[in-house]
Order: C-alpha cells, then structure tokens, then sequence
C-alpha cells in the first residue's frame, strides 16, 4: 500500500535534502528545501529514520526559484539551484556548523563567512560521462540521483562552455564513424568521455572497451577546435565507480595539459586530479598556503600532483609530499622540475607511513593535508598524534568526516579557525580550510 503523507520540512541535510520528522523521526526528502510543505510518499522506514519520495509541493519557501537547468530535478547533481543564490551561503555555512559541532564538538564562532566565486555556472574545467546510444546515435548524459538510469543531457549549465562545445564535436566525429556504444558482451564500443579545459585548450579521454580507433577517425578528432590531446583507456570492468581503465595510451597530440596557477607551472595527465573550480581552488590554496608559517620541514599529506607543495616551498627548508598514487607523484616530481623548485621530494606512500618516514630524521613543524572524502582513516589519526607536529592545515571537502577526524585531534590540539570556501556552486558541497595548534 502507497504510503502517503503531508509533512512540513524545517532544515536542510547534508547532501541537500529537506529534513521534516514524523513522530520525532527525522523525514529526509530530495527536492524540498526548509520552510516548506509537501505531500511526500514513505520509501523507507528502518525504525531509525525515514526516506520519503517528493510528490509535489504544498507550501513552497520564499527562497525557492526556478532552475535554469531543465534536467535539475532529473539529474540531482545541482541540488541547490532552486534555491536563490543569495541563500546559499547561508545554509553551507550552517551546513558546516552543524556537522562540526554534532560529530566533533567544534563551536560556530571557529566557522569564518563562507568565500563564494564570482559565476555559478560555466566553472567546472572537467567533465566524466557516460556514453549510450539513442535512436542510432552516440549521446552523452547523466546518470540520474542514486540509479543507474541513464539521462541524456543536451547542455551542462555548470561545465565550462568550452567543454560542452567540445563534448558534442567529439560525438559528431565518432558518429560520423560509426562508432558504438558500449557492448557488455562484446566488451566494445565507447563507454565515457573524460574531458578537460585549461586556457582553452581541451585534453580527452575515451574510455572504451577493447576496440582500435582507425587513422582517419584520430585525425578528425584531432581536427576538432581546442583539443590538443586524444586519449584511450580501456575499462571492461563491470563492478566499481572507477571512469578509467588499468592503461591510457596516448593517441595523438600532447603528453600532458599545462596551466600556471599561483605562481607555479603544472602539468596534468588525464588522471591527475586538479580541483574542477579553477578561480576558486586557486583562491583556497592561496590561504591555505598562507596559513603555513616559516619552518624547517613541511609535510605535505595526500598531495596529489604537489600543488601545495611547491606554491608553499618557499616557506620550509625541506618539503615532503605524500601520495599513494604513483603516477601523481611522477606527475608532481616532474612539477619540480618544471618549477625548479630544488627543495620539494615526493614519496609514493600511504599517508600515514609516509609521515612516519618523514619524521623520522627531523621534527615535523607543519602537516599541510587534503584528504579524500571519506577524511583521514584511523592509521593517520594515530600517526598525527604519535608525531605531533607544531601545526595541521587541513582542508576538507566533506565537513562530517572533518569533525570527526577534529574530534580525534582534539586530544593534542586546538582548533584556531575553520575558513569555508564554495566551489561547487548550486550543490550543497562546502570545502574549508581547518587551522590547528599543538596543545601547549
């Protein structure tokens, strides 16, 4: 039986859903936002809390708009757009408030004003996207809010309108070509289109099964405006999240995809990670970088291509990136080099191990990190609090598992301040900057 109810929602969850509570339990509903009524339907009651269904709005907020994407509802990847902009720092702050001090103990008055970028669309330099085919053609699209249900999209509003340009040339030529979607049986066809955009120039990635491009079709790609970088992986994987295969070959064209940011050159392979909002990352790891005083070693944790490390050489006598990832250590070795930056070493190395190695010849004065989502896991917790050093900048993008990593680190240090940035504008994402001192 359709379980059917009217229920009003007061405040918003983490991933941007409206909270409401039947018989003291929370209601947690996508698509409504605080201060509004709704007829939902119960999808899930687990005795703890329920998950409800929108079928329509009864009351509607002030605050709500209409979205300028069609597909907003359909996709979920912009959560917020149907609230005004001018609300949204607002609930990201509150939304980092919240989490701080219900899984870390860490007060709002540490919680600064959230920094917001100048544009809410156009600003993702990165695009990863399934491929299928409709009605004989290779389409480009979405997967819609926690399914496996494809969704065609024309026109990202948040993808720079670069990449949304290069994105459809790309389809014309491989359906010009005759190419195919992926076959699970076969293990054939195009299955994503991995793209980026730095100054204009776009590098791309087409993760297939294990087909081979002719001649011809690799130089019409190459023809395409902008792109100056073809790639191929191959991924038959049925099982995992992962876009890109065990191996990308280099097709035609550049090695790598140039940018300079803060005073620095980089340079990026198709699986290197850089922050998808260029202005804003830029402006985050400027503070973050100022918030590392003149030291003799600098250990920078989950350090990706060695961004940080390099913009904060200048800063340490000795700096030490970790990474796990190998090909981004040889990524931010070559940065380096690139940079001349003779004091910066690079090791491949689980976070915490590489942090006892490199406390192991001197003290460690400043932990500089960013971790994944899912935080710092329990090994590094335990390395930070058996090496002890003087100071952690520690940037997040996930403000649960931060209060609760703080909460660990709060047996040895205090929290100084937390700096909220918004680089996923529309979502209900907030990335911040956390500032501890050692105890004593």
């Amino acid at each position: 039986m359709v379980n059917i109810m009217k229920i009003r929602f007061i405040k918003m969850g983490i991933n941007g859903e409206g909270i409401g509570y039947l018989d003291r339990k929370p209601v947690f509903c996508d698509g409504v936002l605080p201060n509004e009524t709704a007829e939902v339907e119960i999808t899930e009651d687990n005795g703890r809390f329920i998950r409800a269904k929108l079928r329509k709005i009864i009351e509607r907020s002030p605050d709500r708009v209409r979205p300028l994407c069609p597909y907003q509802r359909e996709c979920g990847g912009c959560a917020l757009m149907c609230l005004k902009k001018e609300k949204h720092k607002e609930y990201k702050k509150q939304l980092l408030e919240e989490a701080l001090y219900k899984y870390g103990n860490v007060k709002r008055h540490f919680v600064r004003q959230v920094h917001e970028g100048e544009t809410f669309t156009g600003f993702r330099n990165q695009l990863k996207l399934p491929v299928r085919e409709i009605d004989g053609r290779l389409v480009s699209g979405m997967y819609k809010t926690g399914t496996n249900h494809f969704l065609a999209v024309d026109e990202c509003a948040v993808h720079d309108p670069l990449l949304e340009k290069t994105r459809k040339d790309v389809l014309d030529v491989l359906n010009r070509h005759g190419l195919k979607a992926y076959d699970k049986k076969t293990k054939s066809g195009i299955r994503s289109l991995v793209m980026r955009v730095m100054d204009e120039k776009v590098q791309c990635t087409l993760i297939t099964g294990h087909d081979k491009f002719t001649a011809s079709c690799v130089e019409d790609l190459m023809k395409t405006e902008h792109l100056v970088s073809l790639f191929q992986s191959v991924n038959t994987e049925t099982k995992g999240s992962a876009f890109f295969g065990s191996k990308t070959v280099l097709l035609a064209g550049e090695k790598t995809l140039f940018l300079e940011t803060n005073g620095i050159r980089l340079q990026l392979s198709p699986q290197s990670f850089f922050q998808l909002n260029r202005e804003q990352a830029e402006k985050m790891y400027a503070m973050a970088v100022s918030k590392v005083d003149p030291c003799g070693l600098l250990v920078e944790a989950y350090c990706g291509i060695g961004a940080m490390s390099l913009m904060a050489a200048k800063k340490a006598d000795r700096v030490i990136g970790i990474e796990y990832i190998q090909d981004a250590i040889d990524n931010a070795k070559q940065n380096a080099e690139l940079n001349g930056i003779a004091n910066c070493e690079f090791l491949c190395a689980d976070a915490a191990e590489g942090l006892y190695k490199a406390a192991r010849k001197q003290p460690v004065d400043c932990l500089l990190a960013d971790p994944p989502r899912s935080g710092m896991d329990e090994n590094m917790i335990a390395a930070i609090l058996k090496v002890l050093p003087e100071k952690i900048v520690y940037i997040s993008c996930n403000p649960a598992t931060l209060a609760k990593n703080l909460k660990d680190l709060k047996k040895s240090y205090q929290v100084q301040t937390v700096i909220p940035y918004d680089l996923f504008p529309f979502t209900p994402h907030v990335e911040s900057i956390t500032v501890l001192t050692r105890n004593g």
